[in-house]
């Protein structure tokens, strides 16, 4: 998700949460490979491969005994966004979205919590393989809410080169404990723990803030 992790138009994967990763795994002096693959795949490779890990995972409690965590990394505040355009459509909650279509990542933390809240994929519920895939068919009109964050949108348009004004935010979304580096189960307790301290200095340092900072739009 960008602009936590993606892929440059040179080819190279990059993110806030890619560069925190790599920085925290540099200086633990771990060695490590970063490949960016479909949410489905990359949560297979990560439960049947040890040494694996998916970057930014939302850590809940359903998961929480699925993997071994390190964070939280970077995060914004999630909503449903709307265009602004859409003057016939005001929602006080979640709920509400059941009278539209909402687009999210196929097999990812969301569409678990909307099928949970009752949401149906083919009426209400429309899967895309990755979150860019959706932009396109909502400005359309297509799709009538998208999934984005304070930090992610913005950063997304830009990039796209979409106007951010065209957009509001329709309902706040249910908060997570953030984004995190979801390891598989039998990683080693003293590589998660290096890790999560090699994360906390990047945060006393500021070097954490920088690499935010730096993906920040002018």
């Amino acid at each position: 998700m960008l602009p936590y992790n993606f892929t440059s138009d040179s080819g190279e994967i990059i993110g806030i949460n890619v560069d925190i990763i790599k920085a925290l795994f540099s200086n633990a002096g771990v060695n490590y490979d970063i490949k960016l693959y479909p949410w489905t795949r990359a949560l297979k490779k990560t439960h049947s491969l040890e040494k694996n890990g998916l970057i930014s995972t939302a850590r809940t409690a359903d998961r929480e005994q699925m993997f071994k965590w390190v964070g939280p990394l970077a995060s914004g505040q999630g909503y449903l966004y709307k265009l602004k355009s859409r003057g016939d459509m005001h929602l006080t909650s979640l709920d509400d979205a059941k009278k539209y279509s909402v687009a999210i990542v196929r097999g990812g933390v969301y569409q678990d919590l909307f099928e949970n809240l009752g949401f149906k994929v083919g009426e209400n519920l429309m899967p895309f393989s990755y979150s860019k895939q959706y932009f396109q068919p909502f400005l359309l009109g297509k799709v009538d809410l998208i999934l984005g964050s304070d930090i992610v949108l913005p950063y997304i348009f830009q990039k796209l080169g979409f106007n951010i004004g065209l957009v509001e935010p329709a309902v706040k979304m249910v908060d997570t404990q953030g984004n995190f580096l979801a390891l598989n189960i039998n990683t080693s307790d003293e590589i998660v723990k290096i890790l999560n301290d090699e994360l906390q200095k990047l945060k006393d340092t500021g070097e954490f803030q920088k690499i935010i900072d730096s993906y920040k739009l002018n």
